[in-house]
């Protein structure tokens, strides 16, 4: 088979909302920690707002206060380690798509706001690890998006530069770490943020569905 060449030869990902469903996972861990210190759930809505800066941002908005109590964040992440998996799911035409750039040798890695431990338990649990050569959390870079530390500690694992690499995300905060990092960026509206804001964030490149990726990469 003859290969594609191709635009950008290293791709780095979002997380949630790009790769994975988990907002239920999310949703319920929220509402467990919630209901362990005696408050009222939040909807399922209000939550995902709450989504895509961090766990320690995620259970502040949450609980609404500057200091987020050692025992809410305990429970939160003992309940969330208990159905991370079982409660997130691919989004549409994500496995095909990255058997697709693989097959094309596109060096791609997960950069996320979400813990190590918890983002590669889910990838390995829906069986997309294989595809990455890293899965970089902000307590592995020592940074979390959009500071451009964490984006470009996990583009040291594709070895490529960042003029050939492309970050691809759901979110405006996604477009912010790209320009951050000196790295194109392109936006499905699969997560959080509609079309609309991320449209005005001003990508590279919009994604109607994360399948058009393959047309993105290979600059057909």
């Amino acid at each position: 088979m003859t290969l594609p060449p191709l635009r950008y030869r290293a791709v780095l990902f979002d997380l949630d909302g790009t790769l994975v469903d988990s907002y239920a996972a999310l949703s319920q861990a929220v509402n467990y920690a919630r209901r362990e210190s005696g408050l009222h759930e939040l909807s399922a809505a209000r939550i995902r707002d709450f989504i895509g800066d961090g766990l320690d941002t995620l259970l502040r908005r949450a609980f609404d206060t500057d200091n987020v109590p050692r025992h809410v964040k305990e429970a939160f992440e003992s309940r969330y380690d208990e159905i991370c998996c079982q409660e997130s799911t691919i989004l549409a035409d994500v496995e095909a798509t990255l058997e697709t750039l693989h097959g094309f040798g596109v060096a791609m890695a997960v950069c996320t706001n979400k813990p190590t431990s918890f983002s590669k338990k889910i990838l390995t649990f829906l069986e997309l690890s294989r595809y990455f050569r890293a899965i970089v959390g902000p307590d592995l870079a020592g940074a979390r998006k959009p500071d451009a530390r964490h984006v470009l500690h996990t583009l040291k694992a594709t070895e490529c530069d960042a003029s050939d690499a492309l970050f691809v995300g759901d979110m405006p905060i996604d477009v912010h770490a790209a320009r951050n990092s000196g790295i194109a960026v392109a936006v499905v509206a699969t997560g959080s943020s509609t079309a609309e804001a991320l449209k005005a964030s001003q990508p590279d490149h919009y994604l109607e569905r994360f399948s058009d990726l393959v047309s993105v990469v290979t600059d057909t």
